[in-house]
């Protein structure tokens, strides 16, 4: 029996394994349910037949049925896996809580075990110092009894145990040796007088200081040996036994250097004569410091470094030992040099005081600064705050009594008034004798007290070095063998002169003086010693120096008979560079060091306004006084003209070919002013000057051409006149002056054209801008005026312009 087939075939069979297969693919999974439901034979013709979905409706309802049993296979799986992990995860907290509880249990009985070990320490702890304390107890115990011990002994006369320890305790029996002998001295003192035995505390003394000598004897053969490990068991039973005063002091007074300085410091300060004639001798750059001051202050520095390294291995409180030593070499050695040394410049002048303490306080500071920086006792580190408090309190003291009390600042004064006085003495003295008649009120007194300070010095027994510099300052020359006044001293005119060298190395000067004040000075006082120099240039440089000068000048710029004389206006020049030298000065240099203090520095401020002001306004007065002197000289040069200059006879017709003496005369003085305006001015304020004087020139030589009768000859050297001045004054290239000349030239032609031309000249050119009215009093001075019908030609040219007047209006 054949089996039977079904019409439709079998669904493709699938399980769990078919969805986790890693090549599990949806679109192959259906197309393989599909292939299964179409029967064989109708896959070759399905083209033929209408779509059947029977067939795959079946599989899909198979496939279906097959995934929703396989989902709840796959459910109960699912909550078996999750009840395990429900009772895993149970079985794990349990466990994690006993593993807790026992770990808690565990570090209880640690932390029990812990305080019981801490108490047992502590208790450790207070058993030791309790033995310790026991320990203290039995030391001094025995300490008091061998003390009790040795002072019976010394009661009796027997210093025996206290010298078998001394000779066979070693070191450390000499420090307890040194530590009794002290404590039976202070048993002797507090018992003093309640039945002491006198000679007890004198044995005790005796035996103390022979104590004591033995070992500063032991102390000196190590040092002298230098056995650092003697010197340094000495000191520290000296320390112990008396504090080592004794040591210390014992110390230095071998070291080699304060032998060597005392005896420097005994000899007499000699100052080579090159470096005495530099110290007083402004112009000169500073040679710095005394050279056997230089050189104490270099052995010094190297003293210092080398016996600190001792110090620090030798002494226990090495930065007592170092202070002390300090200030032995600062107050003693140093100072004592210091002292002979700017006393002995004191007497060669105060410049070379204050350029020698300049000095000296560079060089101690600098030596001070290397030895912060090598550290001493402290190398190769830096120096420690309490011995670098020492170096500069000290470094301090040493200049304290030249600094304090505005005493430095008075000295510069000093210095600058005298150097200022003397440079300006041969200047004073010229205007003085040439103003000896006149009260000069204020400047007489200044003048009087400056002179008596110049008198002082040179009639005084200083240095050479002071007087020779002086009087090379003064121009003094100095006679070998004889006295030196002021009489001595020749006066030109060149020395009343303004000088710019003067004023340069004046301000060099105080250029020097401010720099050193800034060094010497703290900077509190700093605005004020600027302003008091500030005043003391203006005193010198304004009032003595400028102010005579231009004063002077006024003077001189009043009208005098004869011809001016305008080298008084030469001045100008250097009184200008002056001013700027100084104003440049004292804004640059001086006014911003007083920044700090406002009420200074706006005083300061206001002081160099009023004198700029001032003096620009006495420079001002002066060129306006210049310009109405000439131009009244010019008009009275002018005056000297003779009235038959230009009316020669027949026989003089050829001096034509001549100027006139009166030109000549006027041109050889604007030929003297314009050279002393050159020298004398520059710039606008030349063009300026020379232009008012050009004006007024003009104005007195149109008014001079009024006064004279000219003929047809005399018109000729007319003519040539005019022309030469008008040349003249084109070299002066001063644009303002040149179309007043040209009118000017155009009315000295008036004089030489003839009549027919003359109405065409007045019609044309620059004539044509002057009213007819105005070139009448010209042309009435010809001798044609009225034969040649100049009158009518006059009158004619004056009624057109009214015309011509009437109709613009």
């Amino acid at each position: 029996m054949t089996e039977s087939r079904p019409i439709y075939p079998k669904p493709t069979t699938f399980d769990l394994s078919t969805f986790s297969s890693k090549d599990f693919i949806v679109k192959d999974f259906i197309e393989g349910l599909t292939e299964g439901s179409i029967p064989t034979n109708r896959r070759s013709v399905a083209g033929n037949h209408a779509f059947d979905p029977k067939p795959y409706i079946r599989t899909f309802e198979a496939a279906l049925d097959r995934l929703k049993d396989l989902d709840e296979t796959l459910s109960e799986k699912e909550s078996e896996l999750k009840e395990g992990v429900r009772r895993a995860e149970i079985d794990h907290t349990r466990t994690l809580s006993r593993l807790g509880d026992k770990f808690n249990s565990t570090l209880s009985e640690f932390q029990r075990l812990d305080n019981s070990i801490s108490d047992g320490g502590g208790i450790a702890v207070r058993i030791g110092g309790q033995l310790e304390q026991l320990d203290r107890q039995r030391q001094r115990a025995e300490d008091a009894r061998f003390l009790i011990q040795c002072y019976s002994e010394f009661s009796r006369g027997d210093t025996g145990r206290l010298e078998r320890l001394r000779k066979k305790g070693g070191n450390d029996g000499a420090i307890r040796c040194a530590v009794v002998s002290r404590q039976l001295g202070l048993i002797v003192k507090r018992n003093e007088g309640v039945g002491t035995n006198p000679r007890t505390k004198e044995l005790i003394e005796t035996f103390s200081e022979s104590l004591e000598q033995d070992l500063l004897k032991q102390f000196d053969d190590g040092y002298r040996r230098f056995r650092i490990d003697v010197m340094k068991d000495c000191a520290k039973v000296l320390h112990d036994f008396n504090g080592g005063a004794s040591v210390v002091s014992n110390f230095l007074n071998q070291m080699d250097f304060f032998i060597t300085a005392g005896k420097i410091n005994a000899g007499e300060v000699t100052i080579d004569g090159v470096i005495e004639e530099k110290l007083s001798d402004p112009d000169e750059t500073p040679p710095g410091l005394e050279f056997s001051l230089q050189s104490l202050v270099n052995e010094i520095r190297d003293v210092l470094k080398a016996e600190s390294k001792t110090i620090k291995d030798v002494f226990p409180y090495p930065e007592q030992v170092l202070g002390t030593f300090l200030q032995r070499v600062f107050q003693q050695s140093l100072q004592q040099r210091l002292e002979s040394v700017l006393d002995k410049t004191i007497e060669l002048s105060p410049l070379a005081f204050l350029r020698t303490l300049q000095a000296s306080r560079a060089a101690v500071i600098s030596m001070a600064e290397d030895l912060k920086t090598h550290g001493l006792t402290e190398h190769p580190d830096p120096l420690s705050s309490s011995t670098t408090m020492v170096i500069d309190q000290n470094v301090e003291e040493l200049f304290v009594p030249y600094l304090q009390d505005r005493g430095y600042i008075e000295r510069e004064r000093e210095s600058l008034e005298q150097l200022y006085s003397g440079l300006l003495l041969k200047f004073t003295m010229f205007h003085d004798q040439k103003k000896k008649v006149q009260n000069l009120g204020v400047l007489d007194r200044f003048k009087k007290t400056r002179e008596r300070a110049i008198e002082k010095v040179l009639e005084s027994d200083l240095g050479k070095s002071q007087s020779e510099a002086l009087s090379r300052i003064i121009g003094l020359d100095r006679k070998v063998g004889r006295d030196n006044h002021l009489s001595d001293v020749v006066i030109s005119d060149r020395d009343g002169q303004l000088n710019v060298d003067f004023a340069k190395r004046m301000l060099k000067w105080l250029a020097e003086a401010v720099g050193r004040s800034l060094e010497l000075s703290t900077a509190a006082d700093t605005p004020k010693d600027v302003s008091a120099q500030l005043n003391i240039l203006f005193e010198h440089i304004r009032t003595m120096y400028l102010d005579v000068a231009l004063d002077t000048a006024l003077d001189s710029s009043e009208a005098t008979k004869g011809e001016p004389d305008l080298s008084y206006f030469l001045e100008i020049k250097p009184a200008t560079q002056i001013m700027h030298l100084m104003f440049s000065f004292t804004n640059t240099a001086l006014i911003p060091l007083a920044q700090t203090s406002l009420t200074t520095r706006r005083e300061m401020v206001k002081l160099c306004n009023n004198t700029l002001a001032s003096l620009e306004q006495k420079i001002n007065t002066i060129i306006q006084k210049t310009i109405n002197l000439v131009v009244t000289y010019l008009g009275t040069l002018l005056s000297k003209q003779k009235k038959q200059d230009f009316r020669p006879k027949d026989d003089e017709v050829s001096l034509t070919t001549l100027n006139t003496p009166t030109c000549l005369s006027v041109i050889a003085f604007l030929q003297k002013l314009h050279e002393v305006a050159v020298g004398s001015l520059d710039g606008s304020n030349l063009d300026h000057f020379l232009e008012e004087v050009g004006s007024g020139f003009q104005g007195i030589l149109l008014d001079h051409l009024k006064k004279f009768q000219v003929n047809q000859a005399g018109a000729i050297m007319l003519s040539k006149d005019i022309t030469k001045y008008h040349d003249f004054i084109d070299k002066w290239k001063i644009p303002g002056l040149k179309d007043g000349f040209e009118l000017l030239h155009e009315i000295g032609n008036l004089f030489v054209i003839g009549p027919a031309s003359l109405r065409d000249r007045m019609r044309d050119g620059v004539l044509a801008k002057v009213r007819p009215g105005h070139l009448k009093p010209y042309l009435v001075k010809r001798e044609d005026y009225t034969s040649a019908g100049i009158e009518k030609i006059v009158l004619l040219r004056f009624h057109i312009a009214c015309r011509i007047l009437l109709t613009v209006r």
